[in-house]
């Protein structure tokens, strides 16, 4: 009796592949093909997740950049900002301090030295230091004091 119920097991078995293969093939599945091509080397895959366009402005990059170990080979800072605490990149920026009027003569923003100055006034800022845009700042347009902007 034990061989009956085997042999019918066995049976449907064969007759549940069988029907799952026309199934496939009756949708236009097909199986896998070779594949020729030789597969990526760890370092091909690295040397395509480091690919920084340098040539968009310096926040762009910064925030193209998705991994820890490309920020550090940029020279950035790798780290939780804004409210959510998400990472992101922080990029240096080679003008930081300088004196400005407009964030156009900034690599990043031109703000106030402090954000105690009234909008509207005349005033010269400084370049900001890195890429890090979170939290409250005057900016400086045309060499007037615009109102705080607080970034969260």
């Amino acid at each position: 009796m034990k061989q009956a119920s085997s042999r019918a097991q066995k049976r449907f078995r064969i007759w549940l592949i069988a029907g799952v293969c026309a199934a496939l093939s009756a949708c236009g599945a097909q199986p896998p093909e070779p594949i020729d091509e030789p597969i990526a080397s760890v370092e091909d895959v690295e040397r395509l997740e480091q690919v920084v366009d340098t040539s968009l402005p310096l926040v762009q990059q910064a925030y193209s950049i998705e991994s820890e170990k490309v920020c550090d080979k940029h020279g950035g800072n790798w780290k939780k900002v804004g409210r959510q605490q998400a990472h992101a990149c922080v990029l240096p920026a080679n003008d930081a301090g300088n004196a400005c009027n407009d964030s156009s003569e900034c690599e990043v923003a031109c703000v106030t030295e402090n954000n105690k100055m009234e909008a509207g006034q005349k005033a010269s800022g400084v370049c900001l230091e890195t890429t890090d845009l979170f939290g409250c700042r005057a900016y400086v347009s045309n060499g007037v004091v615009e109102h705080t902007l607080c970034v969260d």
